[in-house]
């Protein structure tokens, strides 16, 4: 016997709630459901990293991996094939003091940690050869700290539970392997791709929501440069 579904807190339903592609005679549509949609709100347009998201809707980061991927599935669908988009359904519950309280502070306000990978002031290639990074503790999109962190511990395989230990939520660079990028998202850190802009301008434009792609892994192949026996994480 399947287990029963765990309701999904959510803080209040969208303001619309069904969009309509114009000049196309498409009565297909596709449900998004509630949780989907908060989903989405939460992660894409909130900021928020997989695991604070999972806090606030009370399910496990996993829960939140299998809503994500398929509520960009549907939204994906809708827009390519011009089908309707319907927010509509799913096993709910309202939460109106939600406001994504678990990723807020003992003060009430939003705060996050974003880490740049540094080669000087620019943005560093790639995050397997960086050992340098800048992080910024944001408070209601604002920084109020900033901290140059080195480490030439951990090998890059290893780096990703480095800053998921100086607490980081968002993780700004140029490229990474596929490897490095599994492991940041199983660790809930966000990444986005600094588009090869300085260290300020990246940071300026993530918290403008400008910069806002996906950073996502590649294989690599060789990379003969890196010397013998080299392999990316």
């Amino acid at each position: 016997m399947p287990r029963p579904i765990k309701e999904r807190s959510i803080r209040e339903k969208p303001v619309c709630c069904r969009f309509i592609p114009e000049k196309i005679q498409n009565t297909e549509t596709v449900i998004l459901t509630m949780d989907e949609f908060d989903v989405i709100r939460k992660c894409d347009y909130e900021r928020l990293s997989q695991e604070n998201c999972a806090q606030t809707m009370n399910v496990s980061r996993t829960t939140v991996q299998r809503i994500y991927a398929s509520a960009r599935q549907k939204i994906a669908e809708a827009l390519i094939l011009g089908k309707v988009l319907e927010v509509d359904g799913g096993i709910v519950s309202f939460n109106s003091e939600d406001d994504s309280s678990n990723y807020k502070n003992e003060k009430g306000e939003v705060s996050m940690k974003i880490a740049i990978g540094l080669d000087g002031e620019k943005v560093a290639d790639h995050f397997g050869h960086c050992n340098d990074f800048r992080v910024y503790e944001i408070v209601d999109n604002k920084v109020i700290n900033q901290e140059d962190i080195h480490d030439d511990v951990h090998v890059h395989q290893a780096r990703p539970q480095f800053l998921k230990d100086l607490g980081v939520d968002v993780l700004i660079m140029n490229s990474m392997g596929k490897g490095a990028y599994n492991r940041l998202i199983a660790l809930g850190i966000k990444t986005i791709n600094a588009e090869n802009k300085r260290v300020e301008e990246a940071l300026n434009s993530y918290l403008s929501q400008e910069l806002n792609v996906e950073l996502v892994g590649h294989e690599c192949h060789g990379c003969g440069s890196h010397g013998k026996g080299h392999h990316h994480g």
